[in-house]
């Protein structure tokens, strides 16, 4: 899309034009666009809505012109217009996206509407009520009609899919699907009833082949009720939800009428039977024989166990486990007599069905039996006297000793005998709920084959039908928090059919555009979800490994999920993105589960029962047992399932039986077969809240379903063609008033090519692109949104004219109504205003009177009071200081008789025990005073017997003096190379002296002969008037002016000439400094080794240390002069990530030495003096580099001398009085005309102060003040402010859109700091100046109205470009210094003699222990002090400074804590000794910046490492934990102290420690966070003041040719907002910086 395209689609959204925006709580809402912003040249637009019903509600929407062609953004959906607000078809909106979508479902959900289509797609909303839909009337009414006709409905698509089967002969297949309460099984009950009852024209003839038809019709409804009974149960989500999938067949004959009919089922949920979670029930059919069971049956079942029928369900196990035994609103008793019936119809006569309820009831009562067992060696057992095992057998009519035997007892057979073996309880158990489901499963079959038999009206069920319209009711896709082998089968199922929906779709768009003979159209492919379904269904997809686990005989769950991760999620590369294996997903951690992509959600399957599920089998001795069945039934039931191996036969396997999954893959197969055979249609039921709630529309879940569902696919597939289509004649009819004149009037008769030529004209007058839309044979199709487009200008055509209409007729009216008005407002003016200065005269002599009575009586009342209370309060006084004093009176003669008391027994006592404890103490110290002499006496006569004692001492003293002598050598050899490092400073120092005395006395020369050149134009002077006499006046005169210039020349030499000078004085002094800082640094490195001597250590190792020491300082001075000692990039962007020994070249260049732009490319320079004393390190090479350069200005490589600078000064000079003389203001209208028409006013600012600004580089030859940095803000702001003055409120938008554009695009890479650091600073800088400008000169009149207006679109633009250069430099920086935390912070171990052993067995064990990091804290200070330190340079504002320096602390603590928390070799006790000392690193440089943290998330990571010191041995330990540890929550604890990495001479934490832990952290685990979250800053804003700017700055570099914006300045006698002299201004201004810098000025007010 070009720009032309973006412009034209911005076209449709004009002021007051709705859209859509997401919202966490009703999905998506509403909101009106109330400003727009599109920037031609710039190529951005910014759009403003505000919310519909909120008037805090505020969206934004920016974006450029590429990022809408690139589709990296795109714009906010729009609204459709009111009329068509509620559509019946979702695919007729004009404006065709998801949002729209579900707000027009959402209208007609309020407007009771449940039905709408969405191309072929019907959408059901469940209204959780009654609505009069279904009646008889209905459904005749839409009976022969066409789709479309009528409103959406479910007999719509059972009518139109009856047409297409008569009209075309074809097959027809609807498809019913949703989730769970949705109301699948209502609607394809109300199918089925449309077929049966709608079409019977052919009834009433009487023939008996009518009759059977009818009965045929009959059993087909009367299957809902037995297969909801047997098949459907209450869950969480619905009350009816049925837990199998079925396809019906209604077969035809050839008159159309039913003949037969058959059903297949799918994947009944056997499980529910012995296992309900809570809330839940189990099958209905269970509630309703409890219920609606007589007293004779009930005894006869053994169902008597309750105190009534409604709570009998509480006794059974298989009942009882969800604790819903009823549903509101149901009547399980009136259900049961319904159930029968429907029995009774479909040929179940009543001693069949009380079969089947003896075999319900022996179902309950086996869930009932009581396995006993304690342990695995005694077995698992029955009692002989259970009741419920004994009513079990009876029911069943099997040997009750053989059905013990088998659930207690397994066999296993070998090649040579057969082994009986016990079973555990739980094994008991699982096989007594296995007989129960596998008895169950059977029923249900054998019910599905009796209702196929009643169905199939004599016809074979197997032959194929002449014509048939299947009803599909397949369960919708599912996803819990546990998904087992059910919902994997179901999410399977789904999947296969989501794909044939989404090719038929395709096919049907096809179909359409090439019968219309559309041309030039491409179709964008829809997203196939193959590779999802041959993951699962492949060769060697998910079931094919799970059926060779099953064949397996020692195959379990874990190793299922094992093979699984070998084949779909091996070691290495990722698999292609249309590959299976990217659309599987392993677990982070070691869960059996496995996770799939499907296409509605990624669901996470647990591989637990998996095995069991699939083989689904009984073992062969009880299913002998059962089929032995005495009853007519159960053996009935089972006789399709093979017979068990003979007992003779033991070596020969027995057939295999198919597992559920091959079951279910196969039926599923044969079902797609079906369905890719017939004519598809669809019907999406949608669950509108999880309530209940009658019409009440959750939209967030609503929006799922639809995504789930394929409705949007449906959308999504429409919109990559021509969504939008009209018949040709309703266009022409509605559109033609965009034609002009006559030539929208169409004839009388026109032929249907004249009508498609006259569509195409009106489409040529609404677009100006032809494939916007196209005229087909009978329609006209547009693209997504163009109908909208079309519709906005018809409107606005009819506004138009109906706008100068009204215009007209109200202009009139108003005249009229005024003059009116007018007359009767004056009379009643002159009445009113004399009774109301009446009235007034009148309440000023009332007042006044009043208020004098109100003084006299309020003096009087308040002079009685005040004596009365007077009098009253003396007298309450004197009472209560008697009482008082009396009671003081009385305590002190009490204390000071007990004090005596006291005394004497108290001194008593202690004298007592003082002589006591005397002869105590004096016994004891004689008793141990003698043992310690006799210890003394025997230890002196050991030693006086030892002569190895003194051998010993005698070689540590010679080993000690050999140390001290090797280290004497050590201390003289570097006391000679530091002497020889002094003298060769010495030497440097003399020729840089020498150096200096040549380079004068060469200026020198130079001017003296310039003085003699100037002396002999002189005397040729003189000749010519001696010799031209006749012109002796105006040779004098050129005589003068030759003199006068020499003066000049001469006193400029003198000048320059005490400057050098005075240079050279500033040279020495910093010379004799540079030696004393020598002299200081020899002094510390003596005591140093002092020091060392000192030290018990070898001399290898002080060695060692002092070479650290040289590292140290050379990384310290690299590290200041702007290298990358971290690996981070910052004057080189080719920086190694290792420490580097030489400092980076400078190039020297007069005021711009060097480009950001230019310095990762350009070579480097031939290393100057400056730069090859830069290796001397410290302070005191700094100082030298900064002596040796102090002469050369902004380069360090000046070898010309002064003469050339002093000529190139003239050179610059004579420029820029060319420039001066070319371009000159005379006067303020000159400015005026140049500010307000001069179009190269606004290039230079472009050019030069923008596009080709080169940005100057910290380096340590030069140093810069704020006006050399910051002049590009400062001459922006002039001219802006000066358009201001002049009030040229269109040049003030240009000039400043123009410069955010530019810096926008200039600062867009972000690929340096100091391009960044310089562009904030300068763009923080001109807002100050326009928000001081606009605080201090602030119009009252009405014509500053627009400039007032465009200064503060400004500064909102100029605050916008502000927090993009912040965040974006931010993200990069982020991106390089992420990097360094984990290994800097982390892994760091700086602090001496508590190296952390993160080794584990793997590495000891390969003889490779922890690598010691190459990153160190000091590179993360390192790159914290070249931030702070280019910041410094480009005088950036400290708060910003402040923020940035937050944003990092920030960052830090996030990625180290999370870091920490998830790796249990950071987790130990030294390891957080290291970390806190890095952080205290960190700290203590944050102390001496004054920065913080304003997250609070280095508070969390201290704490974390606090935590990894601390005690953790008893249950006060965790008291103290929680306490100091406030910021942590529970859940973060308990897992420290899960993966805390115990030392050798630590406990283990277990025990009573763990579950204190545990406790404390359940109640808030689920909602508590384990990981902090990232540092988002997107979502932050950033909040900054602008400072007061006092003055702005004239400096204007020399090499720039800036002619305008010269003679600009030079046109300003006073640029200062106060009446001060230049140097007093400038010297202010520098004051003001030096003062703001340290803090010392408060901001000005934030803005």
């Amino acid at each position: 899309m070009s720009g032309d395209g973006v412009l034209t689609e911005l076209k449709v959204y004009a002021k007051g034009t709705k859209a859509f925006f997401v919202d966490d709580a009703e999905a998506w809402v509403q909101a009106t666009l109330t400003e727009k912003s599109v920037d031609d040249e710039a190529r951005t637009v910014a759009l403003t809505f505000e919310r519909d019903g909120e008037s805090d509600g505020e969206y934004k929407f920016e974006a450029t012109f590429d990022e809408l062609n690139t589709k990296r953004k795109v714009l906010p959906p729009l609204c459709n217009p009111p009329v068509l607000e509620g559509i019946d078809d979702l695919t007729s909106l004009s404006h065709l996206n998801e949002p729209a979508v579900l707000h027009n479902l959402q209208v007609r959900y309020g407007m009771h509407n449940i039905y709408t289509y969405s191309g072929i797609v019907l959408v059901a909303m469940n209204p959780f009520a009654r609505v009069p839909l279904y009646s008889q009337d209905t459904l005749e009414a839409y009976a022969g009609r066409m789709r479309g006709e009528l409103e959406p409905h479910l007999f719509a698509i059972s009518e139109d899919a009856f047409q297409g089967m008569v009209r075309d002969k074809k097959n027809q297949t609807i498809i019913v699907s949703g989730e769970s309460g949705a109301g699948k099984t209502m609607s394809a009950k109300y199918i089925m009833r449309y077929f049966a009852s709608a079409h019977d024209e052919a009834k009433g003839r009487g023939d008996k082949a009518q009759d059977a038809i009818s009965r045929v019709e009959e059993q087909i409804l009367a299957t809902n009720p037995v297969l909801e009974s047997f098949g459907n149960a209450k869950t969480t989500r619905n009350d009816n939800s049925s837990r199998f999938g079925k396809f019906l067949e209604i077969r035809f004959n050839e008159r159309h009428a039913i003949e037969a009919a058959f059903i297949r089922t799918y994947l009944l949920e056997r499980s529910r039977l012995v296992y309900q979670p809570a809330t839940e029930r189990n099958y209905h059919i269970f509630y309703q024989l409890l219920a609606g069971a007589d007293a004779e049956m009930r005894a006869e079942l053994g169902l008597d166990k309750g105190s009534g029928s409604a709570d009998a369900w509480a006794e059974f196990h298989y009942t009882k486990q969800g604790g819903a035994g009823q549903i509101a609103g149901v009547d399980d008793a009136k259900e049961f007599g319904h159930t029968a019936a429907a029995l009774g119809v479909i040929g179940v006569d009543a001693q069949q069905q009380r079969q089947i309820h003896a075999l319900l009831a022996a179902l309950l009562h086996v869930g009932n039996i009581e396995i006993t067992g304690a342990s695995e060696r005694v077995g698992a057992g029955i009692d002989a006297d259970d009741s419920a095992y004994a009513r079990a057998v009876e029911l069943l009519q099997v040997d009750g000793a053989l059905l013990s035997k088998w659930l207690t007892k397994r066999q296993i057979v070998t090649r040579s005998e057969k082994i009986v073996s016990n079973m555990t309880r739980a094994q008991a158990l699982v096989v007594r709920d296995a007989v129960a489901k596998f008895v169950y499963a059977h029923l249900f079959e054998w019910l599905v084959r009796t209702i196929n038999a009643a169905l199939a009206n004599g016809s074979d069920a197997g032959a194929p039908a002449a014509a048939f319209i299947g009803v599909l009711d397949i369960y919708g896709f599912e996803h819990f928090a546990h998904n087992s082998f059910e919902q994997f089968c179901i999410n399977y199922a789904n999947e296969k059919l989501q794909q044939n929906f989404n090719r038929h779709v395709f096919k049907l768009e096809q179909e359409e555009y090439t019968r219309e003979q559309l041309e030039n159209w491409t179709f964008v492919d829809f997203q196939d979800n193959q590779p999802c379904i041959d993951l699962i269904e492949g060769k060697l997809g998910i079931l094919a490994l799970l059926d060779e686990e099953c064949r397996l005989q020692q195959g379990s769950d874990a190793n299922f999920a094992e093979k699984l991760y070998k084949q779909f999620a091996p070691a290495g590369p990722r698999p292609a993105a249309d590959a299976p294996a990217a659309f599987f997903r392993k677990p982070r951690f070691g869960a059996a589960e496995f996770t799939v992509r499907h296409y509605a959600h990624d669901v996470a399957y647990a591989a637990d029962g998996f095995i069991d599920k699939n083989k689904d089998t009984v073992p062969d001795e009880l299913q002998n047992v059962l089929r032995a069945s005495r009853g007519p039934l159960l053996p009935q039931l089972l006789q399709a399932e093979p017979s068990a191996p003979a007992a003779g036969r033991l070596g020969v396997r027995a057939a295999r039986k198919p597992t559920l999954g091959a079951v279910f893959k196969h039926s599923l197969a044969s079902l797609m077969d079906t369905i890719e055979a017939t004519e598809s249609h669809y019907i999406r039921c949608i669950k509108p809240n999880d309530a209940k709630q009658a019409w009440r529309f959750d939209a967030p879940m609503v929006l799922a379903q639809l995504r789930a569902c394929g409705v949007l696919e449906t959308i999504r597939i429409s919109c990559a063609g021509y969504p939008s289509r009209l018949p040709i004649p309703d266009f022409i009819h509605r559109y033609r008033i965009l034609l002009p004149g006559p030539a929208a009037r169409p004839a009388a008769e026109m032929s249907l090519d004249a009508f498609r030529a006259l569509a195409a004209r009106i489409l040529a007058a609404a677009f100006d692109q032809p494939d916007r839309a196209q005229v087909g044979l009978s329609k006209v199709f547009f693209r997504a949104g163009m109908l909208a487009l079309v519709e906005k200008q018809r409107v606005e055509r009819l506004n138009a004219a109906a706008t100068a209409i009204q215009a007209l007729v109200r202009c009139y009216q108003q005249r009229a109504l005024f003059l009116r008005t007018r007359r009767a407002v004056r009379a009643l003016q002159t009445l009113a205003r004399g009774l109301l200065a009446r009235r007034q005269l009148r309440l000023l002599r009332d007042t006044r009177a009043a208020t004098r009575i109100q003084a006299v009586a309020r003096g009087f009342l308040a002079r009685t009071q005040f004596r009365a209370t007077a009098r009253a309060i003396v007298a309450l006084q004197a009472r209560v200081r008697g009482v008082q004093a009396r009671a003081r009176f009385a305590s002190m003669r009490r204390e000071h008789a007990a004090t005596r008391i006291q005394r004497g027994v108290r001194g008593f006592q202690a004298r007592t025990q003082c002589r006591r404890e005397l002869r105590l103490i004096t016994r004891m110290q004689a008793r141990l005073r003698q043992r310690l002499a006799r210890r003394l006496i025997e230890k002196r006569k050991e030693e006086a017997r030892s002569a190895a004692h003194f051998q010993q001492v005698t070689y540590q003293l010679e080993g000690k003096l050999m140390a001290l002598t090797r280290q004497l050598d050590e201390s003289q050899s570097r006391a000679a190379q530091l002497s020889e490092k002094l003298r060769l400073a010495h030497a440097e120092s003399q020729q840089l002296r020498d150096s200096q005395q040549a380079t004068i006395q060469g200026a020198l020369a130079e001017l003296t002969a310039r003085a003699e050149l100037l002396q002999r134009d002189k005397d040729a002077a003189d000749r010519a008037c001696a010799d031209l006499a006749a012109r002796m006046a105006e040779a004098q005169a050129e005589l003068e002016q030759a003199r006068a210039q020499a003066t000049t020349d001469k006193l400029a030499q003198d000048a320059q000439r005490a400057e050098l000078e005075a240079k050279l004085q500033e040279l020495e002094l910093e010379l004799q400094q540079s030696r004393e800082q020598l002299a200081d640094v020899r002094a510390q490195h003596q005591k140093q080794l002092l020091i060392q001597q000192q030290a018990p250590s070898a001399a290898a190792a002080a060695q060692e240390q002092a070479s650290s020491i040289k590292r140290s300082e050379t990384s310290r001075w690299h590290a200041s002069a702007g290298l990358s000692a971290t690996g981070y990039d910052m004057a080189d962007s080719s920086a190694s990530p290792s420490l580097r020994m030489a400092a980076t070249p400078q190039q020297a260049q007069p005021r711009r030495p060097h480009s950001v732009d230019r310095a990762r490319d350009a070579p480097a320079s031939p290393t100057s003096a400056a730069s090859k004393r830069a290796t001397v390190g410290g302070d005191e090479g700094r100082s030298l580099a900064k002596m040796l350069s102090s002469l050369g200005g902004f380069g360090s490589n000046s070898n010309t001398g002064n003469a050339s600078a002093a000529h190139a000064s003239l050179g610059s000079t004579t420029i820029a009085e060319e420039d001066e003389d070319a371009f000159q203001l005379q006067s303020e209208d000159d400015v005026r005309e140049m500010l307000e028409h001069d179009a190269r006013l606004i290039d230079e600012v472009l050019m030069e102060l923008i596009g080709d600004l080169q940005v100057p580089l910290p380096n340590l030859d030069a140093e810069y003040s704020p006006p050399d940095l910051l002049f590009p803000a400062h001459l922006i702001g002039l001219c802006v402010i000066k358009m201001f003055q002049y009030n040229l409120a269109r040049r003030i938008d240009r000039l400043l859109m123009s410069t955010i554009a530019r810096i926008q695009k200039k600062t867009a890479a972000f690929d340096s700091d100091y391009t960044s650091a310089f562009w904030l600073s300068n763009v923080f800088e001109l807002l100050s100046i326009i928000k001081t400008s606009m605080t201090e000169h602030q119009s009252a009149s009405q014509e500053y109205e627009e400039s007032e207006r465009a200064m503060n679109d400004g500064m909102q633009y100029l605050e916008s470009l502000l927090s993009d250069i912040y965040f974006g430099w931010i993200k990069d920086m982020q991106k390089h210094f992420v990097k360094l935390i984990i290994p800097g912070v982390v892994e760091s171990e700086a602090l001496p003699g508590f190296t952390a052993s993160d080794s584990g067995f793997f590495n000891r064990l390969m003889g490779t222990g922890p690598r010691e990091s190459t990153v160190k804290i000091e590179n993360v200070l390192s790159f914290f002090n070249h931030i702070w330190r280019t910041m410094e340079f480009y005088y950036v504002d400290l708060a910003i400074m402040r923020q940035i320096m937050s944003e990092l602390l920030c960052i830090i603590g996030v990625t180290a804590f999370n870091n920490i928390i998830m790796r249990r070799n950071f987790c130990s006790w030294k390891r957080g000794m290291q970390i806190q000392y890095n952080l205290t690193r960190i700290e203590e440089w944050c102390k001496t910046h004054n920065v913080a943290d304003s997250t609070r998330n280095l508070d969390r990571l201290l704490q974390l490492v606090k935590l990894l010191q601390l005690q953790k041995s008893t249950e006060q330990d965790i008291d103290i934990m929680f306490e100091v540890c406030d910021l942590l929550n529970p859940a973060q604890i308990k897992k420290l102290l899960s993966i805390y990495a115990v030392s050798d001479y630590e406990n283990p934490i277990i025990g009573p420690v763990m579950n204190e832990v545990t406790r404390r952290a359940s109640p808030t685990e689920k909602s508590d966070k384990m990981l902090l979250d990232t540092n988002d800053l997107s979502e932050q804003v950033l909040y900054l003041t602008a400072r007061k700017v006092p003055a702005i700055e004239t400096y204007i570099p020399p090499e720039f040719r800036m002619p305008r914006i010269r003679a600009l300045v030079d046109s300003q006698t006073d640029m200062a907002y106060d009446d001060e002299d230049d140097e007093d201004m400038l010297a202010a201004h520098m004051d003001d910086y030096a003062d703001y810098r340290e803090g010392v000025v408060p901001a000005q007010e934030g803005y």
